[in-house]
């Protein structure tokens, strides 16, 4: 069925947008429109999370398109009034751990990790607002800052990674991360400091 979608289109524009769950409760009740509202939304961020996990843009499209398939498949399993966010984190995390344990058993050449139409700036060093110009030799100085922090990220094991990606790309509290996880919060705090003094370390080896 499909929703009256007369809540985002206030004349005033004053109208909040919906929260996650109430477009997941929607998702529930079969309204595939409130599904493409998740999506749009996750789109950038989920992706961007997908790719810094694996190194590998192709394998994070794939991440990010199977996260929601899993979330509408399963959406019977969401529980009215738990959080969205960490479900959904939940589920690409686990994908992400089954792509690199597939790599492990089948190693190959990896893709380039680029960005794709629509990802989000503001992650990596000296990124621009949109309009603003980039310089040739801002350019490449933030392209050599990337790369570099591409490294730090992939020498960390797969659990660190995830913690310090959440809290620090994805903007998730460490209840959340427990959560989505399904750890304790102080074991999101010491595999948040782990992830942190290790990237220090790298970073500065990098220098």
């Amino acid at each position: 069925m499909t929703r009256d979608r007369t809540y985002r289109e206030a004349s005033d524009g004053a109208t909040p947008a919906p929260s996650d769950e109430v477009l997941m409760a929607l998702v529930k009740e079969g309204d595939e429109s409130a599904l493409a509202d998740l999506l749009h939304r996750y789109e950038a961020p989920l992706f961007n999370y997908a790719r810094k996990m694996l190194g590998n843009a192709a394998d994070a499209e794939d991440v990010f398109q199977e996260s929601f398939l899993r979330v509408y498949q399963h959406r019977a399993r969401f529980r009215p009034g738990a959080p969205f966010r960490p479900w959904l984190y939940r589920i690409a995390t686990n994908l992400c751990k089954d792509k690199l344990r597939y790599r492990k058993r089948r190693p190959e050449i990896s893709v380039s990790s680029l960005s794709r139409p629509g990802e989000e700036m503001g992650h990596d060093p000296l990124s621009k607002k949109a309009g603003e110009t980039i310089q040739p030799d801002e350019a490449a100085i933030a392209g050599e800052l990337a790369a570099r922090m591409e490294t730090a990220l992939a020498s960390l094991s797969v659990k660190h990674r995830a913690v310090f990606l959440m809290a620090h790309q994805e903007g998730l509290s460490y209840a959340e991360i427990a959560t989505a996880l399904r750890i304790p919060t102080g074991t999101v705090k010491s595999r948040m400091n782990k992830a942190v003094r290790q990237l220090m370390d790298v970073w500065e080896a990098s220098q």
